[in-house]
């Protein structure tokens, strides 16, 4: 089991032309709402139109507790829901659902596919249980404890965790841990439940290991690979690189460590041949440290950067789990372009803006 406790100062806000939105936790903690990569997410937003559109998240559902006022919830055309302080709604993320009322509201979204629920409990001074659902086929199971006012003590395990008015508790339960939860103190805390498979949305941990000749060959491979000529000529890959890799591969690409040390190297062979060394012998050497570059420098670069089986981070696109194919299908539709296009225009047009932080780009100028 896994616990994290999370403040104001470890919240993700953001700032919005309706508001504010606080995230308080997500799962995986490296995963980034706005890259659809999460398995569960829990935020507040603080909405203060009068009229507010919720971003669509297809692959997603939504429960939604209100803290603070009151609203009507239209779910696209099927049905409406009006909450004041304390009511919740769930609700499909496909829905297109449009928020009429200013509310300060507590969200919990997860993967569809999962399961997920909120409750409001006001706690006692005397220890009570906390009645949990059943996982049913679902794996792995995560609780959220959020303070809403006062102050309780979420005790599991043998361990109590304080958690005082305004912050957020999480507690990971892998397979097979099902310990009893039970709370005391004063006030009101909000309890998040979400049961998922977690290795069929998530990425599947590779532990780092020292490196071999192994490597040395597969790093060969991928810094033969890397050149604009070769990425731009290169058919459809039936292998795939996990995040961990991809990561450590934009990094070697921004930073440039190869190319500086190859101009570094190349530049002394020149300034010895300036100030009289051999031209023939500076042209010779030039050549001979290109090749050694090429063939054993290089290498060695991105295998001491790269992560360490590399070969256990390339994989074939037919062994893909259900989380990595997400990220290969959401590769191969990626449009550089457009990417650089949104950059650079982010800031300059007419938006309309929803309670989940994310822009929407109606227009652009010129």
């Amino acid at each position: 089991m896994k616990n994290r406790t999370y403040d104001k100062e470890g919240f993700s806000t953001s700032k919005w032309s309706g508001g504010e939105t606080s995230q308080f936790a997500i799962f995986p903690e490296t995963s980034k709402y706005i890259d659809r990569d999460f398995i569960w997410r829990l935020s507040s937003a603080a909405v203060e139109l009068d009229e507010s559109t919720f971003t669509k998240l297809p692959d997603y559902d939504r429960v939604l507790m209100v803290l603070e006022g009151e609203a009507v919830l239209a779910h696209g055309t099927t049905r409406t829901v009006k909450l004041s302080a304390g009511q919740q709604d769930s609700f499909g993320g496909e829905e297109g659902t449009k928020c009429f009322g200013k509310i300060k509201d507590y969200n919990l979204m997860f993967k569809k596919g999962c399961s997920g629920r909120l409750e409001q409990i006001e706690v006692q001074s005397a220890a009570q249980s906390v009645a949990k659902g059943e996982r049913g086929e679902h794996t792995h199971a995560s609780y959220g404890f959020y303070c809403l006012s006062g102050y309780t003590v979420v005790s599991v395990g043998g361990q109590a965790h304080m958690v005082s008015e305004g912050t957020q508790l999480v507690l990971d339960m892998d397979e097979g841990e099902d310990p009893e939860l039970t709370i005391m103190g004063e006030g009101t805390v909000i309890m998040a439940e979400v049961f998922y498979n977690r290795y069929a949305h998530a990425a599947v941990e590779i532990p780092e290991e020292k490196a071999t000749f192994e490597d040395f060959k597969a790093a060969f491979k991928l810094a033969r690979g890397r050149n604009k000529w070769k990425k731009a000529t290169e058919k459809k890959r039936d292998v795939w690189y996990d995040e961990a890799l991809q990561a450590k591969l934009a990094f070697l690409d921004k930073t440039f460590i190869g190319i500086i040390l190859w101009l570094v190297v190349s530049f002394v062979i020149v300034m010895l041949a300036v100030r009289g060394f051999s031209h023939t012998y500076a042209i010779i050497l030039i050549i001979a440290w290109t090749v050694l570059y090429g063939l054993v420098i290089s290498p060695l670069i991105y295998m001491i950067v790269l992560p360490k089986p590399i070969k256990a981070h390339i994989k074939s696109v037919d062994s893909l789990t259900e989380y990595e194919k997400m990220l290969y299908d959401k590769e191969q539709d990626k449009n550089e372009m457009t990417d650089k296009l949104l950059k650079k225009y982010k800031y300059s047009g007419g938006t309309g803006w929803d309670v989940e932080e994310e822009s929407i780009f109606s227009k652009f100028k010129k």
